[in-house]
Formats: structure tokens, C-alpha cells, sequence
């Protein structure tokens, strides 16, 4: 083999190699997303479904979804955190009115806020602090207002 064709090969593993990761790597944080949706979407059906038949959410906190084990299995941390696949925090609230609640998650990444706050119907979204309006384009809202680390407050009723 010459020199010339054993580069050649090596260039060729380079590139299989290098795609191989690059596949993975979406593969992976394409995972995540899901995870995350799944997460939420589980944590909000629970809290309304433990508040059922109450007539509003007053008194609702992360501390009452987790001593009523309603937080998904993949959220809670041994130590009685909450946290979403990326590690942040994440809490639940009574909304400023009390017939919602919030769910805030931070430290999510810039790749994954479009996707994760297009989850579900909800009654209200901010990333960062700044309200998204759900009637006009949320995508180019939301992307108008991401950072390398963001904070997404849902809420839901």
C-alpha cells in the first residue's frame, strides 16, 4: 500500500469517525428533549390531578409534590431536589392567581427551549422574565430572548 492510499484510508476513518460522533451527539440531546417533554408533561398532569376537586392550587409547592410523590422518578435527586435531564432546578408554585400553577425550570440549553416550551397548551410562558405571546410567533419570540443557559416559567391550569 502506498503512502499516498494509507492516507487516503485514514482520511476516510477520520470522517466516518468524526460523523459517528457528531450522530451520537444529536442522538443524544434529541433524547433529552424528549426525556424533558415527557418529564414535564408527567409533572403537570400529576399536579393537577392532586389537586382535583380543590378549587384552586393555593398552597401548591415543590416541597408538597414531593412529599405527595408525584414528582417523575427521573426529576427527583436522592438529596429531595428537583431537577430536569440538564441538572437545573426545577419548581412548582401556586400561580399569582391561584386557579394556575407554575412550573419553572432552569439551565435549560439554547437547543432544546423552542421544543420543550411547545410541549403543551399553557396558559402562560416566559423565558428569561420576559413574557412569550402564545397568540403570535412563539418560536421567533422564544429565540429572540435565549441565552446560553435559560430559565423557562410554565404555567398551566
Amino acid at each position: 500500500m502506498t503512502l499516498l492510499e494509507t492516507l487516503s484510508c485514514l482520511l476516510i476513518a477520520i470522517l466516518v469517525v468524526g460523523g459517528s460522533i457528531l450522530m451520537t451527539k444529536k442522538a443524544i440531546e434529541s433524547d433529552k428533549i424528549n426525556r424533558a417533554v415527557q418529564n414535564l408533561s408527567t409533572f403537570r398532569l400529576d399536579a393537577k390531578n392532586l389537586y382535583k376537586g380543590e378549587p384552586d392550587f393555593t398552597g401548591l409547592t415543590t416541597a408538597v409534590a414531593v412529599n405527595n410523590e408525584i414528582v417523575p422518578d427521573e426529576m427527583l435527586k436522592s438529596n429531595g431536589d428537583v431537577r430536569n435531564v440538564w441538572n437545573g432546578i426545577v419548581t412548582l408554585a401556586a400561580g399569582a392567581d391561584p386557579t394556575t400553577f407554575v412550573i419553572t425550570q432552569n439551565d435549560i440549553p439554547k437547543y432544546a427551549c423552542v421544543k420543550l416550551a411547545r410541549s403543551g397548551s399553557w396558559e402562560a410562558l416566559s423565558i428569561n422574565g420576559v413574557e412569550i405571546d402564545l397568540e403570535s410567533s412563539v418560536i421567533s419570540a422564544i429565540n429572540d430572548n435565549l441565552q446560553d443557559s435559560n430559565t423557562i416559567v410554565f404555567t398551566s391550569n
